[in-house]
């Protein structure tokens, strides 16, 4: 196992156990959420690897000192290529009841585009129609920033059935250049009780100022479970 990795694996255990007895002390809600599924075209900031995976993440949330703060780890099981990780810490920040901010940072291992890396990100959304959301990335190694915006509207369809629709966008440097990406989610969800949800979606993706180049199609699927 790389150093970093066992680095990583270590940094979470200490805050998962910091979490758990900060909860003791002060009995405070600590949330749980897990997620299982497969991805049939993994891709990054508009980058397609061409690889499908089997995706699982867990997450740990709880209030400290008034701000609510999680921590999750994402794996990629990879068909033909070395498993990725992801490990995030998250701050969320009240302004006011329609204003959503965070920041955070992400460390990533094996990522197709950052390889071994680690940025800070900072979040900004408004709880408005369409959820407008804004974030900004910065690559303290290499001294680059990325920016994404996106917009969102859900359905309810039943008391079971739901879907979503989310644009995105980006721009982050690529090699020695800056590219811009764009995409599109279309997510089908169904209840199977009031903490598990399974769930379809469809991923298009584009990296290229607007062309009329044909989009990567990806399809995923799976199941979260909130406890």
């Amino acid at each position: 196992m790389k150093t970093k990795t066992k680095l990583i694996g270590g940094v979470v255990v200490a805050i998962i156990i910091g979490l758990l007895a900060y909860k003791k002390m002060n009995a405070e809600e600590l949330s749980h959420d897990f997620f299982l599924g497969y991805n049939s075209e993994l891709s990054f900031r508009g980058v397609s690897t061409s690889e499908a995976a089997i995706q699982s993440s867990v997450s740990l949330g709880t209030e400290v000192w008034g701000t609510d703060v999680s921590i999750g780890a994402l794996t990629n099981i990879k068909d033909a290529a070395q498993n990725e990780v992801q490990v995030s810490i998250d701050a969320a920040l009240s302004v006011v009841d329609w204003v959503e901010t965070s920041v955070g940072v992400v460390s990533y291992d094996n990522n197709a585009v950052l390889g071994d890396d680690t940025e800070v990100y900072a979040d900004f959304g408004l709880d408005l129609i369409l959820n407008p959301k804004v974030r900004l990335y910065y690559n303290p190694s290499e001294n680059d920033v990325t920016i994404e915006g996106s917009v969102s509207h859900g359905l309810n369809i039943t008391e079971k059935i739901s879907v979503e629709a989310v644009a995105s966008a980006g721009n982050t440097p690529i090699s020695d250049e800056r590219a811009t990406y764009y995409g599109v989610d279309l997510v089908a969800g169904y209840s199977l009780s009031d903490k598990l949800q399974g769930f379809v979606g469809v991923d298009l993706i584009e990296i290229k100022d607007i062309s009329l180049a044909s989009p990567d199609v990806g399809v995923y699927g799976g199941v979260s479970y909130h406890f």
